[in-house]
């Protein structure tokens, strides 16, 4: 992390609400960035203390209500970790109260009225509002973008297709969506789901449900991306990039990234030519980390860089919704912004 953005945000007030594992990495983030942590909120004392003495903070600023902490502490920085069904109402209060930075956890709501609902009160009171999709901020990423985007040696992006496991649709097949986006410069238009019977059982609590299965978007130009996250696969995460002139697969859990593309002489023969000889690459990426790259959503934000903000949240939603809708209609091609999809219907991601 550079000075320049501890600069930026050393001493700025900063709250957390949600103190589970993704609270506690916010936390550390924040703290990375030398923020002052004047508020804590957590339904558990028991967590809340503990957190307290971990992080050295004082007794005073933690909270079990958090609406009684936003109005306490005035935050002008405020983190929101909680399950998805509670960031609505408490993105809407911190903007009420005037917080000037919202940086709120995925999913970003649990319908798209929310997702209006937030974006609109954040608009009206000045509020800057960042869903913490941070694949723009990680290598696995940004070194296979700029790799495409190297001249012709790999041409242009094809196809993406995810092995994703047992990961669940919200929890984490959202993050690509996002991905898809940072990627090809463009937003999903059309989604294909087909869910696996029954659903996940989700570690945040059973009232929380998610969905496994296969996924197929797509954008205007026709780029697609394919995601298998079976609940019939119990390992592995990755990702196979299909450009016109050779492959790039990262294998997101262990780092390793392999690059093949066809020798030069040989990138202006036909597609159907696909085994002519090609030079190999192997090489590591940084392994995945949550922390740096919260923190770099933090500077981009502070420095009026692109980051995830209200309207890369809300596409991941649209997405979300799409993808139930095109299954509840045995898989046909549904556009997310389509007047067909249910903008009132409340899902149970955590």
């Amino acid at each position: 992390m550079s000075n320049e953005g501890i600069k930026k945000t050393k001493g700025m007030r900063v709250a957390v609400i949600g103190l589970g594992r993704m609270g506690v990495r916010h936390l550390q983030a924040v703290t990375n960035l030398e923020m002052e942590v004047c508020g804590i909120a957590d339904v558990s004392e028991e967590v809340i203390a503990s957190v307290s003495k971990e992080y050295k903070l004082a007794d005073s600023i933690g909270f079990t209500d958090a609406n009684v902490m936003l109005k306490n502490v005035k935050p002008t920085a405020l983190v929101i970790a909680t399950t998805a069904p509670f960031h609505c109402d408490y993105v809407c209060a911190a903007a009420e109260l005037g917080v000037k930075y919202i940086l709120c956890e995925k999913p970003m709501a649990v319908s798209l009225e929310e997702v209006e609902r937030m974006r609109s009160s954040c608009d009206k009171a000045g509020s800057i509002l960042a869903i913490n999709h941070q694949m723009r901020f990680m290598p696995q990423y940004t070194q296979v973008k700029a790799l495409i985007q190297d001249g012709d040696r790999l041409g242009p992006l094809s196809s993406i297709i995810v092995a994703g496991s047992n990961f669940g649709l919200a929890m984490n097949a959202s993050h690509y969506f996002e991905m898809f986006r940072y990627m090809t410069d463009t937003n999903v238009e059309t989604i294909q789901a087909w869910f696996e019977e029954g659903q996940l059982p989700n570690p945040r609590g059973p009232q929380f449900e998610d969905r496994s299965g296969r996924l197929l978007a797509k954008n205007h130009l026709g780029t697609s991306m394919y995601i298998d996250f079976s609940s019939n696969s119990g390992y592995g995460l990755q990702l196979v990039y299909i450009c016109r002139n050779g492959q790039i697969l990262v294998d997101e859990l262990t780092g390793d990234l392999r690059i093949s593309a066809r020798k030069a002489e040989f990138r202006e023969l036909p597609t159907s030519r696909y085994g002519m000889p090609v030079d190999i690459i192997n090489t590591q990426i940084e392994p995945a980390d949550t922390v740096v790259p919260t923190v770099r959503v933090w500077n981009a934000l502070l420095d009026g860089q692109p980051f995830p903000d209200g309207e890369a949240g809300a596409h991941a939603i649209a997405c979300l919704v799409a993808a139930h809708s095109s299954h509840e209609n045995g898989g046909t091609p549904v556009a997310i912004n389509s007047s067909a999809i249910s903008k009132d219907k409340k899902f149970n991601w955590a």
